[in-house]
């Protein structure tokens, strides 16, 4: 999961592949032989692999309105993902992996989310749109397990499709990326049995993006970034076509308000010029180019951290 903290601070300061180097001497990890963001970045065909998550990330599901608000934005998406990796860990036979709203807090706080009652709304609302299901647990009548839907599950593997199909550019020949392009069931239940054990790294992920968790900090702020990319792709200087706010308030499933304001904050950052008179265009200025470059290198390293690890998962025994 490509993304935690929202600590904004220096969310102007370049970002450096040093800085995320997930199989240092310390790492619980470092035994793993998985490519390195600088790898990644280095690549002959990265600019094609970048591109190809800015197009997946600014069209991730779809027109549904509802779910883009809810799972492009930090908390909820989080939420989503850490039951997902949860339930992918259940044991019948063990009743401390029964996912439990106290179990789920308790995982959240790791990512930085603390905020018990929000992630119960949370829940309710996952309920209420049909991603999860409760069951009693057995010899507790207080408590509930949250069990993933196959809507939850499908949506999931949507997502898991979008961040891995760059890698299965840069790497065709690697058949667990295209397995997660497949939307294979039993590559998701393996990746997300993994993901589990690496929360840390995709929360160092963004603590060491400070510009791109600016964005993540934001309702839809990601989609809205990945939007804005697109537009200006191509373009000398980047600076988008006119109806930019309108055309991405409609994509986003935000107001145009939003998104005019979201820039301005962005602008206030260095991230972004705003044309005078305003509304005209939004200019990408090269440290947010740079930093969302970075951000693709560092997540996809992590994607492939935990894709090599579940690889070996789905080998067979023997």
């Amino acid at each position: 999961m490509p993304g935690a903290s929202t600590d904004n601070s220096g969310a102007a300061a370049n970002s450096t592949s040093d800085n995320v180097e997930l199989a240092s001497a310390n790492s619980p990890f470092a035994h793993v032989n998985f490519r390195s963001a600088s790898e990644i970045s280095n690549h002959p065909r990265f600019q094609q692999a970048h591109d190809c998550l800015v197009d997946g990330l600014a069209s991730l599901y779809g027109n549904d309105r509802r779910t883009v608000r809810s799972l492009t934005e930090f908390v909820p998406a989080v939420s989503f993902m850490v039951i997902i990796c949860l339930d992918a860990n259940y044991d019948p036979e063990q009743p401390a992996t029964f996912v439990t709203l106290s179990l789920l807090r308790s995982m959240l706080k790791m990512m930085g989310i603390t905020d018990g009652r929000r992630v119960a709304g949370i829940v309710n609302g996952l309920e209420m749109d049909g991603y999860l299901t409760r069951e009693l647990v057995p010899n507790d009548r207080r408590a509930y397990h949250l069990r993933p839907t196959e809507k939850m599950l499908a949506t999931d593997r949507e997502w898991i499709a979008v961040f891995h199909a760059p890698l299965a550019l840069l790497y065709p020949e690697d058949p667990v990326f295209r397995a997660a392009v497949a939307r294979d069931p039993a590559y998701q239940k393996a990746y997300r049995r993994i993901s589990l054990s690496t929360l840390s790294f995709a929360n160092k992920i963004t603590r060491d993006n400070p510009v791109i968790s600016f964005f993540l900090a934001h309702s839809v702020g990601i989609r809205i970034l990945m939007v804005l990319a697109l537009m200006v792709r191509g373009r000398t200087p980047p600076r988008t076509p006119a109806g930019f706010y309108t055309a991405t308030a409609k994509i986003t499933s935000v107001s145009r308000t939003h998104v005019s304001n979201l820039m301005q904050e962005a602008a206030n950052r260095g991230l972004v010029t705003l044309s005078n008179p305003p509304g005209r265009f939004v200019e990408m200025k090269p440290v947010l180019e740079q930093a969302l470059a970075q951000w693709i290198s560092d997540a996809l390293s992590g994607i492939d951290l935990v894709a090599t690890i579940a690889k070996d998962q789905l080998k067979p025994a023997g």
